[in-house]
């Protein structure tokens, strides 16, 4: 690399950190067994994440039979796994917001969305996992924007006649916003195997887990404002290990099913959520 890009992540002054409730809930997950009691006590602390949480499991997206009136009762009927992969998402849409702006926040939950219906269609268990990753894999855009946004500018600019981002952010920062974003999730002490597939989504054929980093760079394409063409590059879709036989079509399917979870971390809040904490 031309520059010491860690050096850049630890030194920045106003980067933004983890929130302390995603990094206990992160602890208690990695007990050895996780205590759903604790779990659901540490989220229902704060207020404005549990009101969150619970627009959440109880949109369209999840489909559930009976409305989630608690926290406990979320993490029994969606599992502890779904429970972070959401609590992480409410906890960190207000720094991309703020930073990014809503259109990265929502091209961000296209592609969380994308990657884990891939993941179903290909009967992949792993779909919570393609799901963080997807949420996920822009948020090296952050760093970049804090460290220059007139270069951030010009990237986008440059983007929009042809040139290539990845090329064009190592041109201009000397690193690349998939390179500096792995760090951001090492320095927040999530998952080597979510930076794997930050750091490789423009690339997935030189990720070291090439099955769900290809899921989320389809749904990356797929979940762009503006479709770009080829949808898939040639040269990497020879060496999928699945094909997309109508990307249109799949588009169109992501699109529809993310807007539940869009419109659900909108900042209007249902009267019918209720948020009582057991």
């Amino acid at each position: 690399m031309s520059q010491d890009i860690k050096k850049i992540v630890d030194d920045m002054p106003n980067i933004p950190s983890m929130p302390s409730i995603v990094l206990n809930l992160l602890d208690q997950l990695n007990a050895p067994e996780p205590d759903l009691i604790k779990l659901s006590a540490i989220i229902s602390k704060d207020l404005s994440l549990t009101v969150q949480l619970l627009k959440l499991v109880n949109s369209a997206y999840f489909s559930l039979s009976s409305r989630v009136n608690n926290i406990t009762q979320a993490a029994v009927l969606l599992g502890l796994n779904r429970v972070r992969d959401l609590v992480i998402g409410s906890a960190i849409k207000p720094m991309v917001v703020t930073i990014c702006g809503k259109n990265l926040w929502e091209h961000s939950i296209r592609c969380a969305v994308g990657a884990e219906l891939i993941a179903k269609k290909l009967n992949n268990d792993r779909n919570e996992e393609a799901f963080i990753a997807g949420l996920l894999h822009d948020i090296g855009k952050i760093i970049l924007e804090l460290y220059n946004d007139k270069f951030v500018k010009e990237v986008h600019n440059r983007v929009l006649l042809g040139d290539e981002r990845i090329k064009t952010e190592k041109r201009l920062f000397g690193f690349a916003h998939t390179e500096i974003g792995k760090l951001l999730i090492s320095k927040w002490n999530l998952p080597n195997d979510i930076g794997e597939h930050v750091k490789f989504h423009h690339n997935p054929i030189q990720s070291s887990n090439k099955l769900i980093t290809s899921y989320v760079y389809v749904a990356d394409r797929l979940g762009q404002e503006t479709l770009m063409y080829p949808i898939i590059d040639p040269e990497i879709s020879e060496n999928l290990d699945f094909e997309i036989s109508d990307p249109v079509s799949l588009r169109e399917e992501i699109f529809a099913a993310s807007q539940p979870i869009i419109d659900s971390f909108s900042d209007k809040t249902s009267s019918g959520v209720l948020v009582k904490a057991k």
